[in-house]
């Protein structure tokens, strides 16, 4: 079977992002002199290919080649079916299982237009199409509530600037490391820097289980004490190489003596000593940025998680209110409504309290349970508006009544089945 030249292109753009064939020119000699003066790739070209590459992948090597094709095309297929099945539903379950699955298929159909596969999985990366789990949940809130949707946006900005702000750090701080041996100042350098990455570390965890509707006011506060608790060694050890500092700078012919023994050779120099004499004012205005930030979005968090909380529990009162007008209503509508059809909308009502209770007791995150229960809210809204038309319906047929009955009772069976996953545990 013909290869198309394209494919070996594709495969040594693969290689040199992954430095396999660094050290051969062979490859790349193979590619110029025969690759671009023909349109399809002859079997001496691939044989020689494939002994470009046996040094790297052993035998492998025109197995890999001899099936490229078919190995790109599930890689890209696996690629868009995954970013398709994210679009759909974040949390769906068995996703590479099914995305690999489709890629398979996808292969043994259409692995001919491989190159159109690319293509079109380059534009998904490039332009991301398809709506993050951060857009998709700012969008959700959007239609809940804007306000929250607009606090969740500024909490998103500030933890964006805090990463900005200690990669500033960490960048100066690995300028240092470059220059420095001196034994004790490299460890609390070392230990700032370890500092610095846990903080991040934190602010980064909190923003995904936000991003998962997963954060709670617990596991903030836990966060929020570990944050101040880092701040402040790193501060102490600040601290600490001050003093070390100054000790060494206080005594210049102790510094020309030793200086070599605190700078790489050759960096014992005016413009490092600079450097060196200013870290302890730069890290303590940038831990202070840092602190200050860091308390912003805790603080922000806190927030949402609070307004998400209160705005559930609002929506909450919203739908047992409701419950309670469409029992009434139910009680007053017309006589000639079959009595069955009202036992059964009692039943649903009271499987509607119980849920609610339920989704109060688990200690659901408040994002999640805001989720659930506003998904809730809006079928008990219809049950409402329905549960009026029957009570308003006394001149009605007896068929038009148990049909308006059943309306009621379908959207309590919604309400029922609304948020059913994110109900099932405690996420």
């Amino acid at each position: 079977m013909r290869r198309n030249y394209k494919y070996l292109m594709i495969l040594t753009l693969i290689l040199n992002f992954t430095n396999i064939y660094s050290q051969s020119d062979n490859l790349i000699s193979i590619w110029y002199d025969k690759a671009m003066h023909t349109l399809y790739l002859d079997k001496k070209l691939l044989e020689s290919a494939a002994n470009a590459l046996s040094q790297y992948l052993g035998p492998l090597a025109p197995i890999i080649l001899e099936n490229l094709p078919y190995i790109i095309s599930f890689f890209a297929l696996f690629f868009i079916f995954r970013r398709f099945l994210n679009i759909i539903s974040e949390n769906l379950r068995m996703k590479n299982e099914l995305s690999a699955l489709m890629a398979a298929i996808g292969t043994y159909f259409f692995w001919p237009f491989v190159i159109l596969i690319l293509i079109v999985a380059f534009i998904i990366k490039a332009f991301r199409v398809g709506i993050s789990k951060l857009e998709s949940l700012k969008a959700n809130l959007s239609k809940i509530n804007s306000g929250l949707a607009h606090l969740f946006s500024e909490t998103v900005s500030d933890i964006n600037e805090f990463n900005k702000n200690t990669n500033i750090i960490l960048k100066d701080i690995n300028e240092l490391d470059k220059i420095i041996i001196h034994p004790q100042i490299r460890r609390l350098i070392d230990s700032i820097e370890n500092d610095i990455e846990t903080s991040n570390n934190m602010i980064a965890y909190l923003l995904k289980e936000t991003e998962n509707e997963n954060l709670t006011l617990h596991t903030l506060s836990s966060y929020s004490s570990r944050f101040n608790s880092v701040y402040h060694n790193a501060k102490i050890k600040v601290e600490q190489l001050n003093r070390i500092l100054h000790n060494i700078f206080s005594n210049p012919a102790s510094l020309k003596r030793y200086g070599n023994n605190i700078f790489r050779p050759n960096k014992f120099t005016p413009k490092h000593l600079k450097e060196l004499t200013n870290i302890v004012h730069d890290l303590n205005k940038r831990l202070e940025i840092v602190h200050e930030e860091g308390q912003r979005i805790f603080k922000d968090l806190h927030t949402l998680l609070t307004s998400a909380e209160n705005i559930s529990m609002g929506y909450e009162k919203e739908i047992k209110r409701e419950l309670n007008v469409i029992e009434k209503d139910v009680k007053k509508a017309p006589p000639l409504l079959i009595r069955n059809e009202k036992e059964k909308i009692e039943k649903e009502v009271q499987n509607v309290e119980r849920k609610i209770i339920n989704i109060h007791n688990k200690g659901l995150p408040p994002l999640k349970k805001l989720k659930i229960i506003y998904k809730t809210l809006k079928p008990i809204k219809k049950a409402y508006i329905s549960a009026e038309h029957l009570k308003k319906s006394s001149r009605g047929s007896p068929k038009s009544n148990v049909q308006e009955a059943r309306k009621v009772e379908e959207s309590l069976k919604s309400a029922l089945k609304a948020g059913a996953p994110g109900a099932a545990g405690k996420g």
